[in-house]
């Protein structure tokens, strides 16, 4: 099977699947989690099996580098199976062109290997980075011709299938400010932060710089508003856009204060908030990456949702977004043995109200027809019919 045979089949199950109903009912829930009102039910996701899937051939990641078909082939994949479930998915794929993108921009080097998106092989020097300016129009630099080509293909398919009305196509992996800055000038950023502490801060304003452009590109070219849209597969109202903070959870309190948290907030004033999401943490482990820094990003206004995994109590961690009117984006564990019942309920009766929570939820599956209907009793029941 060719890629444009794939292109076409994947379609294909993606219009006996996708549910306009559902995705409308999807973005409102977001939109009133994400702005802290009380939702009709709140938001619950889960995957569900699509043996036709197994027909599609399977692409490495420079394989779907080089050709935008054989990407939207490999994240549509995952659509359908959302689109299966009938749960609470606002669908919507994106330029994959891996976390590089915002640091290309500075002229760092790259590689395509073909187990993993694009790395950063070469960093810039330091004497190039301190006059380097981040200019308005960024069309032209790094990946982000690949990010054009890639969104416009995905438009086009998506037209031309009938699937425009309700499949997406979202801004591309962004990173976050600390993220760009150090990816741009490499692990040697740790060290500057104590010898050249204006250097880094000048970093960190083109670092935004760079943030903002190409976020506000992806959203001329996917046609959403300047503020709000599609966030990474969450409905916003405002915002409409994810910050990732793999980086900046390797710092102290002190330095995280000074460095990263007037940046975070920066770069979502354009566009009136937005979440932010960090890898680390064994959720049944030791490693509560990140955790000590929570306090810290909770000062953020203009913060919607945050996700991550944590070793440490993690229902505590969402008691403590919740307070300060930020939902929690992402899957709480299942204990051992526990009922889908006695699960969901848990869940439930820690939200405060129809909000606080967008669920990726952990269905087994000969649970999935029974799922939403569950989920939804058991709201009626404990919160209020």
């Amino acid at each position: 099977m060719n890629a444009q045979e794939a292109v076409e089949l994947v379609c294909e199950l993606a219009l006996r699947y996708v549910s306009e109903s559902s995705v409308a009912a999807a973005k409102r829930r977001h939109a009133a989690v994400l702005s802290w009102r009380d939702a009709d039910y709140i938001p619950m996701r889960f995957f569900a099996p699509v043996p036709e899937l197994d027909e599609l051939p399977v692409y490495d990641h420079h394989e779907q580098w080089y050709d935008p078909a054989k990407s939207f082939v490999t994240q549509m994949k995952g659509t359908v199976r959302a689109a299966a479930s009938g749960s609470d998915w606002v669908h919507a794929i994106r330029a994959d062109t891996g976390v590089v993108n915002a640091p290309s921009v500075f002229g760092i080097g790259f590689d395509v290997p073909t187990h993993t998106k694009p790395v950063a092989t070469k960093f810039v020097p330091k004497e190039e980075l301190k006059v380097f300016e981040v200019p308005d129009d960024i069309r032209g630099l790094g990946t982000v011709p690949r990010v054009i080509e890639h969104m416009q293909h995905h438009l086009n398919v998506l037209e031309k299938a009938g699937l425009a009305g309700t499949v997406g196509v979202h801004h591309c992996d962004l990173q976050g400010a600390f993220d760009i800055a150090e990816q741009a000038r490499g692990s040697e950023i740790f060290v500057d932060l104590y010898d050249d502490p204006p250097f880094v801060h000048r970093l960190m304003e083109q670092s935004v710089k760079a943030y903002v452009a190409l976020g506000k590109l992806c959203k001329e070219i996917s046609g959403e508003p300047a503020v709000g849209g599609n966030a990474n597969g969450y409905w916003m109202e405002t915002g409409g856009l994810r910050a990732c903070d793999d980086t900046g959870i390797l710092l102290s309190p002190p330095l995280f204060e000074e460095f990263v948290v007037p940046y975070l907030a920066k770069a979502f004033e354009p566009f009136q908030g937005g979440w932010i999401h960090y890898c680390g943490g064994i959720p049944d482990g030791s490693r509560p990456e990140g955790v000590h820094l929570h306090d810290l990003y909770l000062r953020n206004p203009l913060l919607k949702g945050m996700n991550f995994t944590t070793g440490g109590d993690l229902e505590a961690e969402i008691r403590k977004l919740n307070e300060h009117r930020v939902a929690f984006l992402g899957g709480v564990a299942r204990e051992s043995g526990e009922s889908l019942e006695g699960y969901f309920r848990r869940v439930i009766e820690g939200c405060p109200g129809r909000k606080g929570i967008i669920l990726d939820a952990a269905v087994g599956g000969n649970e999935r027809a029974a799922a939403f209907e569950t989920w939804h009793r058991l709201q009626d029941e404990i919160l209020g019919g």
